[in-house]
This record gives C-alpha cells, structure tokens and sequence, in this order.
C-alpha cells in the first residue's frame, strides 16, 4: 500500500535520484524548457517548484538580511550551481513574485520511438 507515500523512486537509489532532480533542475533553469519522460518531469515541477518559493524570500536590495541569505543559501544547497542560482534569484524569483504557484507547464507530447516511455516537455509559464 502506498499510503501517505510522497513522491517517485524513478527506479533509482535515494542519492542518484536527488542527483537526477538537481541536474534536470539545473538543465531547466538554464534552457527554460526540457524533454524528459513523464514521471521524472512530475517530480521536476514539486522540485522546481519548492525552489522557486524558497528563491522569491530573497530581497536583491537588502542581501544581507538573515532571510536573504538564507533563502540564497538554501537554494544554492538544492542546485549546487551558481550559475543556476544566480538566475533562480534574480530573474525567475522576481518574475514569479506576485503568483503563489504553477510556475511550470507540463505538455505531453506522446511516447518515444525506442522504448515507448511516455514523454512530455516542461517549461516555465
């Protein structure tokens, strides 16, 4: 029985996963748009998601405040890129400020040729 169970194992071991997200993570942030499969794309948006609301605490006029740095922290942590982290926190924070979620779109877009795994393509709104 899968009560109360949160999330996907995507058929991998507890740290290859966490790998797994934070690379998508980092793939999506930096194209704005991906083509995975399905279910990995699902665990992308709760993923993407929590770091975007974690990101919009950040204030870019008062970085030292302990909230500021706090929120860039974390979200350094997540993505273990600045890059990737810079971007989160300056652009897509500020962008997604005044919405309180849905920051990311799944489209299917059928299955693929090889092995007939359902794929779709997720982007930021």
């Amino acid at each position: 029985m899968r009560h109360r169970i949160k999330g996907r194992k995507l058929k991998r071991p507890t740290p290859h996963r966490i790998l797994l997200l934070r690379t998508l993570a980092n793939d999506l942030i930096k194209n704005e748009k991906l083509k995975t499969t399905d279910s990995k794309a699902k665990e992308l948006k709760r993923y993407i998601e929590r770091i975007i609301n974690i990101a919009k605490k950040y204030d870019p006029q008062n970085t030292k405040s302990p909230q500021s740095m706090n929120s860039s922290r974390m979200v350094f942590s997540l993505l273990q890129n600045e890059e990737t982290t810079k971007k989160v926190l300056t652009e897509l924070a500020q962008k997604y400020k005044q919405i309180n979620g849905g920051f990311v779109r799944i489209i299917k877009i059928g299955n693929r040729e090889g092995d007939n795994a359902p794929v779709s393509v997720i982007s930021f709104v």
